[in-house]
């Protein structure tokens, strides 16, 4: 797997030559983000294969608006993870 990420890599390095094109560098930038939100919105929304609006579901739409707001992935976590906490130890919703 080691070997098949560095040529993935390399191919893409050595096709471009050092300068990345403005318009590729834009694109790049949404990668992360859009990688975060695949790994985690089946997991919090779906867990059981069907979507349920549950404690996890209130905790990632709070980490999304902290996301929104502050553009921090650090804010983002402590938010969501704190609205999780907040809300199980009030007992507003019940952990699924």
């Amino acid at each position: 797997m080691a070997l098949a990420t560095y040529l993935t890599r390399y191919t893409l390095i050595a096709i471009l030559g050092r300068e990345v094109p403005p318009l590729l560098r834009r694109w790049l930038r949404h990668v992360p983000v859009a990688v975060l939100a695949a790994l985690v919105a089946p997991a919090a929304l779906a867990p059981q294969g069907r979507l349920e609006i549950g404690l996890h579901a209130w905790a990632v739409l709070a980490g999304a608006a902290v996301a929104w707001r502050t553009r921090s992935v650090l804010w983002t976590i402590v938010g969501g993870v704190g609205a999780f906490w907040l809300l199980r130890m009030v007992g507003a919703l019940p952990v699924e």
